[in-house]
Parts: C-alpha cells; sequence; structure tokens
C-alpha cells in the first residue's frame, strides 16, 4: 500500500493533484474501453472494399472522446440515404466485384450492368436503408468503458 500523510493545511493543496492524477487514470480507461471496441465494431462492419471497417477511430482529449468511421460513405452506411440518383461508375465498379467479373471497363458483361441499373433504380425509388452499425454497437461499447473503470 501507497501511503502519504497530508495535514489539514496541506489537503487543499493535495486535492487538485489527486483530481487531476484521477482524471488522468479515468481517460485512461476510457481509451483502453474504445480501443478495445474498435475490432468489434470493424467485424460488425458491411464489407465490400474493406475502406468502411478500416476506418474506425477515437480520440480522447481533456474533455472528451470521439468515436467514429472517418470513411467517406459512413454517413450513408449509418444513416442511409433519401431517394437520390447515383453516379453509374461506382455501381458498376461494385457489380464487377459483387458478381467477380473479369470483365473491364468499358466493356463490362451485360449481367454487371443489369445489376448495376437495377441498383441505381432501387435508390432512386427507395433510398439506402440505414445500417446502425455505430448506434446498435454503444451498449457494448460503453460495457468495454465500464469494465475498464472497474479496474481503477
Amino acid at each position: 500500500m501507497t501511503a502519504k500523510r497530508v495535514s489539514l493545511k496541506e489537503l487543499s493543496r493535495e486535492i487538485p493533484g489527486f483530481a487531476r492524477a484521477t482524471v488522468a487514470k479515468q481517460r485512461e480507461a476510457v481509451t483502453r474501453g474504445l480501443a478495445k471496441s474498435l475490432p468489434m465494431l470493424a467485424e460488425k462492419s458491411p464489407v465490400d472494399t474493406g475502406l468502411y471497417a478500416q476506418s474506425w477511430d477515437f480520440t480522447v482529449t481533456e474533455e472528451k472522446a470521439i468515436l467514429g468511421n472517418f470513411a467517406p460513405h459512413a454517413p450513408i452506411i449509418e444513416y442511409g440515404a433519401r431517394p437520390f440518383t447515383p453516379p453509374l461508375a461506382p455501381l458498376l465498379a461494385w457489380a464487377k466485384r459483387v458478381l467477380k467479373s473479369g470483365s473491364q471497363p468499358p466493356d463490362y458483361e451485360s449481367k454487371v450492368w443489369a445489376l448495376a441499373r437495377y441498383t441505381q433504380k432501387k435508390i432512386s425509388e427507395q433510398g439506402i436503408k440505414p445500417r446502425n452499425v455505430l448506434r446498435d454497437a454503444i451498449p457494448d461499447i460503453l460495457k468495454n468503458i465500464k469494465q475498464e473503470l472497474d479496474r481503477l
């Protein structure tokens, strides 16, 4: 056990140092809890090229912790999108990957063109449904943080 004798007069000077140490330990625990959550988030992520699953990250500052996915298309995966007409080129590339087609642009196989056009039409009519990856993982993330805080 580590002990330090402090007179009542010195106590007021010691409390800020104790509070800073406690806050620093809590920040470290939050950091460990968030780091523990990253593999779970990557595992729950939909995967096409892998960019979304690889883009989970967090930042911890003096006042807050920010956890998020920083892929350019992350908001659409998390929150969905209203109907819009997406450009055909990325859909062709996606359809080629999904169908494992060896065809090359601009001479894609007819099945690649068909899937890309069908998907474009469906998105323009129905939008994109939200996946809620982060929202659904919040209870597990908080559990990881709580476990680390309980170790203090």
